[in-house]
């Protein structure tokens, strides 16, 4: 296990930031602090490590408690305020969304200020990323502003913190309270109808799908759950939408819900863009911008590098 320093910022080379919670956990300290700032949900969060040993924000503009607007400046500000006394960890576990959305040179910038913050302080700052979402000069300029450390990965396919196998008594009681908050309408089994809507690919070559449309009377909570856990398991980043899910509104409900699945319709089609580019030979470039994708972020670029890429190549 690495010996970390107070008053520096570590990077970690992780296919998924999940598979670090275990290490992250073990390292947590009674007499120390933990401050996690994560793309995660507190639910989503909560399979990875237990939430009440540390102190956690959401990146996520929802209006939720915990939740952070993912702005530079105010999570510089979070983190800045934060280290004023005491010492422990910061993990910030949205790198690569962070990048992609105010772009790497404004990502750089802000870890070489929180950087020079955290110097001196009883503060250690871990960047856990995905070497494949940047290019190698970006990763470059990364290890330099954060030592590059090695820990034991853990594999993100299991569901719970340290890989335990089951709830505790207070998760069971939680999702039993969840359980109980869902309204009649939406605890209803979904018809013959929704359940077509819901599972109807309108793609079938390899690669992602394109789901069919959920109309709007058929858009209960439980199908939308459902929807949410197939994009997820297409591995595109759903925690935009889920506060959805405690949306009271349908029409509210059901326009957040277009506005995401357009998202989706754009990556699914620069995905059959980037296989593609990959039967030319551009396997680097298919990797990174296949990355990006997932993400629902910086649609507008990938768009515009695959279509002079694929200019190129023609």
């Amino acid at each position: 296990m690495p010996l970390l320093e107070s008053g520096r910022v570590y990077g970690i080379q992780l296919d998924d930031p999940r598979s670090g919670y275990v290490w992250l956990q073990q390292m947590t300290a009674p007499n120390s602090t933990t401050i996690v700032l994560s793309r995660l949900s507190p639910q989503r969060l909560g399979r990875w490590i237990r939430l009440e040993s540390i102190e956690f924000y959401w990146l996520s503009s929802a209006d939720e408690p915990h939740a952070i607007e993912p702005a530079l400046e105010r999570l510089h500000h979070l983190i800045t305020t934060s280290i004023g006394e005491g010492g422990g960890i910061i993990w910030l576990d949205a790198v690569e969304y962070l990048g992609s959305r105010h772009g790497f040179d404004a990502l750089m910038n802000f870890v070489q200020s929180v950087g020079d913050a955290v110097a001196g302080t009883g503060w250690t700052l871990i960047l856990p990323y995905n070497p494949l979402a940047f290019e190698a000069t970006q990763v470059a300029r990364l290890r330099r502003e954060a030592v590059s450390i090695k820990i034991d990965e853990f594999d993100s396919s299991q569901e719970e913190y340290g890989g335990t196998e089951s709830h505790s008594e207070d998760d069971e009681s939680k999702d039993e309270e969840s359980k109980a908050e869902v309204s009649e309408e939406d605890r209803r089994e979904p018809s013959e109808d929704e359940v077509d809507h819901e599972t109807v690919a309108v793609e079938v070559e390899p690669g992602l799908l394109m789901l069919s449309r959920i109309p709007l009377a058929s858009l209960s909570r439980a199908v939308l759950q459902r929807r949410l856990e197939q994009w997820a398991s297409m591995g595109f980043d759903v925690g935009e939408l889920e506060p959805v899910l405690l949306e009271d509104d349908r029409e509210n409900r059901y326009n957040r819900y277009l506005a995401y699945e357009e998202k989706v319709r754009r990556a699914v089609e620069c995905e059959r863009r980037i296989r593609e580019l990959e039967s030319l030979g551009f396997n680097a470039d298919a990797t990174k911008l296949r990355f990006r994708i997932m993400q629902l972020t910086g649609l507008d670029d990938v768009e515009l590098r695959l279509e002079r890429l694929l200019a190129e190549a023609r």
